[in-house]
């Protein structure tokens, strides 16, 4: 049975800076002065990186639970590789994500082969991960327990 969700953001650019809203939840993202912005927010590649990991963590808390894991506290990281003269104008590069490391530090009293059985299911079911990975974005995604 398909469960349609529609996700709608709306903004206003001013400069380099955009402020969206989500909801009732305000976004502001902007550039750091090297790339012309004012540097009053996040930038976008790293907003980008911040919505993947809050998007395994909202997956990992619900599959957790759906598995009975014993999950306490999640710390991540993550790191992607992005040449920018794709972005610039080089028309000859790609301009998205060479790579993405995702690192992960469980808090939990399960073993590395359950920890090991979450984190496939998280790379199944969330949009995010999925997006990437479909886009032919090589993904990473290393967790271990604390």
């Amino acid at each position: 049975m398909t469960q349609m969700l529609q996700v709608k953001v709306d903004g206003f650019g001013s400069g380099m800076r955009l402020d969206a809203t989500a909801g009732k939840h305000e976004i502001a993202v902007d550039e750091p002065a090297s790339m012309g912005g004012n540097d009053s927010a996040a930038d976008p590649l790293s907003t980008f990186l911040a919505a993947l990991l809050a998007c395994e963590n909202v997956m990992a808390q619900i599959i957790a639970k759906e598995m009975s894991f014993d999950l306490q506290k999640i710390s991540f990281d993550v790191e992607g590789s992005i040449d920018i003269s794709g972005l610039m104008g080089d028309l000859e590069v790609d301009p998205k994500f060479q790579e993405v490391t995702v690192k992960a530090i469980l808090q939990t009293s399960e073993t590395q082969a359950r920890i090991n059985e979450l984190l496939e299911m998280v790379d199944l079911r969330c949009p995010l991960f999925r997006t990437i990975k479909d886009a032919g974005v090589p993904i990473r995604n290393i967790w271990t327990k604390a």
